[in-house]
């Protein structure tokens, strides 16, 4: 497993300018490649098409071959259709860039014969983002500063500079997020995983309302970054849509439409960062749902159409991948372990008598089994079924559970009183 550490910088104005050039160059040399191979390719498949044995066809070049060329196109004067203007920059900026299209075509035939959606490279365009660009270089790391080839020392962000260990790095890749600069680093070794922790076990349960919910009854909430945020992305891409194309205002309006973006997405990593590494470092075993994102937030036609629009959005905004991702890859930092149970029936079970019933859930927030008339909180009901699915699958139907999907016969066993549902909330 390698870990990466990925920190925000704050370059000078002439080292912004250096950034802006090598991401330049990145770009251009992206577009210029898939040019070629895709004009290469052409080609290629013309020939095989007549018959042409696939040892004499033509073939695609591949990022060796089209730096080769690259490079004489540099040497040669701008008036002739050379790019001079290269040397201005590292040279490991358009190689990279070569290598990821390499990459890029190769998973584009892996998808293909798979049967999953293709999605063929495209061509960077600069008004989609400045983007990034890799250094297959020695990257110096100091408590204050990074040191970027060919670019100088830059200044990290005050409140990370503790954060990313310092020594040298073969490779560093800088990213442009809406005004911001990010370098990512990653170790040569591989991180090391800790031993179990013989801590507890615990389940989760993931929601929309609350975040996470623990079977211990630890409530992580949902920040809802994107709700609480859309009213102002809204207004943003409404100026922005009014705005002459090429003009000044709209490059403002664009900006700030990315900032809003930026603000939702920090607000979301923050969270889950925080409710991930919490959960992980307290924990020895981790069970939790394995839910399928995909299938959750397909689309709906008919008079439904518009509450299935905005549950997709909440399912989204939630996070459920990235928790889940972040979990398995944190627990093995701390010596904790994962385990991904069914969810089905996890909301409609009685964790105290087992039963499974639709109507046992008569709100989301609340659950009242009608068969023994235990009443708690919904979610922490489910995370005790997820705890038992996880630990010991044995003792899950070991008091005789039934499964009632119609309505509710007459029990067998004497009537007993039930208690009134009760919202039950938690933090």
């Amino acid at each position: 497993m390698r870990r990466s550490f990925k920190v925000e910088i704050q370059p000078t104005r002439a080292q912004r300018k250096a950034l802006l050039q090598h991401a330049g160059c990145a770009r251009w040399a992206w577009n210029w490649g898939l040019a070629r191979k895709r004009d290469a390719w052409a080609e290629r498949r013309a020939a095989l098409e007549t018959g042409v044995p696939k040892e004499d066809a033509p073939k695609v070049p591949s990022a060796v071959d089209l730096h080769k060329d690259l490079v004489k196109l540099k040497m040669t004067d701008l008036e002739s259709g050379g790019v001079p203007w290269m040397y201005e920059s590292s040279s490991r900026a358009p190689l990279e860039a070569l290598r990821n299209l390499d990459l890029a075509y190769q998973a584009f035939f892996r998808r293909c014969k798979a049967g999953e959606k293709p999605g063929f490279p495209r061509f960077k365009s600069r008004s989609r983002g400045i983007g990034g660009f890799r250094l297959q270089a020695a990257t110096h790391v100091s408590r204050h500063t990074i040191k970027l080839p060919k670019i100088g020392r830059v200044r990290l962000k005050p409140g990370e500079r503790d954060y990313i260990p310092h020594g040298t790095y073969k490779s560093a890749r800088v990213i442009e997020q809406a005004g911001r600069w990010y370098v990512s680093v990653t170790p040569d070794e591989d991180a090391i995983e800790a031993p179990p922790n013989g801590l507890i076990a615990v389940g989760i349960d993931l929601g929309v309302v609350r975040l996470a919910t623990l079977s211990d009854g630890t409530v992580y909430e949902n920040p809802r970054a994107m709700k609480h945020g859309r009213r102002r992305l809204r207004h943003a891409q409404k100026a922005l849509s009014r705005k002459r194309k090429g003009s000044e205002r709209r490059a403002k309006a664009r900006a700030c439409v990315a900032r809003i973006h930026r603000r939702i997405t920090d607000i979301r990593k923050d969270a889950t960062h925080k409710a991930t590494t919490d959960i992980a470092k307290n924990h020895g075993m981790i069970c939790i749902e394995d839910l399928r994102v995909a299938n959750m937030t397909r689309r709906c036609r008919g008079k439904g159409r518009r509450a299935k629009a905005g549950l997709n959005r909440s399912v989204q905004d939630a996070n459920f991948y990235e928790f889940r991702r972040q979990l398995e890859y944190k627990a093995k930092l701390y010596g904790a372990t994962v385990i991904a149970v069914n969810p089905a029936y996890t909301s409609q079970r009685c964790s105290v008598c087992g039963h499974i019933e639709s109507g046992n859930r008569p709100s989301q927030a609340v659950f009242l089994c009608l068969d023994c008339g235990h009443n708690e909180n919904a979610d922490l009901n489910a995370a005790k079924n997820i705890l038992v699915a996880g630990s010991c699958p044995e003792t899950i139907n070991a008091r005789g559970a039934s499964i009632r999907r119609g309505r509710r016969k007459t029990a067998t066993r004497p009537a007993m009183k039930r208690e009134s549902a009760v919202v039950v909330s938690y933090g």
